[in-house]
């Protein structure tokens, strides 16, 4: 393979470019990845839906026209506050073994990766049956209207692809225990926020109608609710591939139905964010907003929260379930209602196997299971058009390293970073081979 300290040095470089989303900027970053694409003797070409805003588009010809299949990735990424982190969050920093900034894991990383094994293909000759794109997009983290939204009415050639790769899942070690999950479907994104109104006045002298108390009140009420724990087929497959004749919470687990009824299990999945999420609608309180001065009442305050539903829910309920929660004299407003798709793409499928037979044959036989992501992705727009769309980034992670998504100190090892590369080049193989018809 390519010399892991140069494709280190790649990731380093990529994590330079600050390409926090808003206002995005990511013009830099396709002229980044451009330049190496073009190095390698591969086409290029660059959509630009705004000023400092692009996507970019490469391809490997198949024998066969149509059906082409998708290596996708994003290339802006979450805001970072350098001084809640150890080192620069954009500096790229190298030690101990990792690469430290804002997203080595989402997702600049698996971008890089993608890039290298696509760039190998094509340096080995290989042509594949179907044509293999290289697709890298703008403005994921916030709904992706200028990226991959954009891009599937600029190319309309990309609502008929076969297959699309990206973001979602990984493979996941806990303990002595190691699982490939493979994202298939996503909850869907269901934000809001709730106001109030009041009376304002000096702090000195409190009284009934103030607008803080009422955000404060109605958010103690929506937090404090106890969303039911609901068996989706998806979730049922996954995590009875993990956890089946093995002892969880005193119990020896044999169904995830079973399970359920457990008092002990729930009290587990109470207490695990991940299998909380996988299990129940979330809710999420992340901004607050109300008043300036330490002695002034306000006359409105409002507070948002990240809400995530699992498939088949509703929208129009949900909302009505929180507006009974929110009570009187408080505004509930939805944000961005209806951006994620439900749409599941099968995994009794070819593509399915083809990345198990790929992860079976570097980590061996073990689990690879079908997996709900619980953010919202770019893979949604395409599994709105009936697309098999899987997100997966053949690395061995730990929760610990998926905390830091989002959050302070997001790393990728370095030995990530080569099974990336490595594993990659195993779908790719595979997805070489492979006739959708």
């Amino acid at each position: 393979m390519e010399n892991i300290d140069d494709v280190v040095q790649l990731l380093s470089n990529f994590i330079r470019i600050n390409t926090t989303n808003p206002p995005g900027n990511e013009e830099e970053g396709v002229l980044f990845l451009e330049d190496i694409l073009l190095k390698a003797g591969l086409p290029t070409e660059v959509y630009s839906p705004a000023p400092k805003r692009a996507n970019l588009l490469s391809r490997i010809k198949g024998k066969k026209r149509g059906k082409a299949m998708v290596l996708l990735g994003h290339i802006d990424v979450v805001p970072a506050r350098a001084e809640e982190w150890d080192v620069d969050p954009f500096g790229g920093e190298i030690k101990d073994g990792y690469i430290y900034g804002r997203g080595t894991i989402d997702m600049k990383g698996q971008v890089i990766c993608q890039l290298i094994a696509f760039i190998d293909l094509f340096r080995r000759g290989v042509e594949p049956e179907r044509d293999i794109i290289f697709l890298a997009t703008c403005d994921e983290e916030t709904g992706g209207k200028n990226g991959v939204e954009f891009m599937l009415n600029e190319v309309k050639e990309l609502k008929d692809v076969s297959f699309v790769l990206s973001e979602g899942g990984f493979i996941i070690k806990e303990g002595e225990s190691i699982h490939g999950q493979v994202s298939v479907s996503e909850k869907m994104l269901s934000q809001f926020m709730i106001r109030a109104t009041g009376t304002g006045g000096h702090g000195s002298k409190p009284h009934k109608d103030n607008a803080n108390e009422k955000v404060v009140e109605a958010a103690h009420r929506i937090l404090n609710h106890k969303w039911p724990i609901k068996n989706t087929a998806i979730v049922n497959a996954y995590m009875n591939g993990i956890f089946r004749d093995k002892t969880v919470a005193g119990m020896k687990y044999k169904t995830l139905k079973e399970a359920m009824g457990n008092k002990k299990f729930v009290e587990f999945i109470d207490g695990d964010p991940l299998y909380n999420a996988l299990l129940r609608n979330t809710v999420t309180l992340t901004v607050i907003r109300g008043g300036e001065k330490v002695n002034v009442i306000p006359t409105e305050a409002q507070a948002y929260f990240d809400a995530r539903l699992l498939p088949g829910e509703k929208h129009e309920t949900f909302f009505k379930r929180i507006r009974s929660l929110a009570g009187k004299g408080v505004e509930v407003l939805p944000l961005k209602e209806g951006l994620s798709h439900t749409a599941l793409s099968g995994y009794n499928s070819k593509p399915f196997k083809g990345i198990k037979d790929a992860v079976i044959k570097t980590w061996g036989r073990i689990p690879v299971l079908p997996f709900i992501t619980t953010g919202a992705t770019d893979l949604r727009y395409f599994r709105k058009h009936g697309i098999t769309a899987y997100g997966f980034f053949p690395i061995v992670v730990t929760n610990d390293d998926l905390m830091r998504m989002h959050g302070k100190n997001e790393r990728i090892s370095i030995e990530n970073l080569r099974e990336g590369v490595e594993g990659i080049k195993g779908i790719l193989d595979f997805l070489a081979s492979y006739d959708p018809l």
